[in-house]
């Protein structure tokens, strides 16, 4: 079996409906950051917190070595993205996205891997989704299916 070679893997999560009191304070969201970093070995190098003046939104980006997480917290929304890139071997990508969204407790969830500097195929460059609200859009497009059907029955 070929072995895939690439540079490093980016996650990107989407989390909803997260715990109120943890996603509104950004120190505390910082000290999950570093505390994530430092078990999943992401060798934290920097961190900086950008606020908004006029609004409870903030993002967090902490910068480590061959890799980076940037975390954009919307807590009037319940709402927080994360993307988490790491070429270190030793690193846990998708460990350290599990480890923030149980921090956050957020009932539902959307990931995306993708692998960076895939010098496989381009059939290999489309990145893998993870969803767990793919019922909704299926229940969706078998209403517009079913009404068509029942037209063209009427009208034959």
């Amino acid at each position: 079996m070929k072995q895939k070679k690439f540079l490093g893997k980016l996650i990107a999560v989407d989390m909803y409906n997260c715990d109120e009191e943890i996603i509104i304070a950004a120190e505390q969201m910082q000290t999950i950051l570093s505390q994530g970093c430092q078990e999943f070995a992401m060798e934290l190098c920097q961190m900086t917190h950008q606020e908004e003046a006029d609004r409870r939104e903030y993002s967090l980006l902490a910068v480590c070595r061959k890799g980076h997480v940037a975390l954009h917290a919307y807590p009037e929304m319940g709402f927080a993205t994360v993307d988490i890139f790491s070429c270190n071997e030793g690193a846990n990508p998708a460990g350290m996205a599990r480890f923030i969204r149980q921090s956050l407790n957020a009932d539902k969830s959307k990931i995306t891997i993708l692998d960076r500097g895939d010098f496989g195929s381009e059939s290999d460059m489309k990145p893998s989704k993870q969803s767990k609200i793919k019922f909704i859009r299926r229940t969706k497009n078998l209403g517009g299916k079913l009404k068509k059907f029942i037209f063209k029955s009427r009208g034959n």
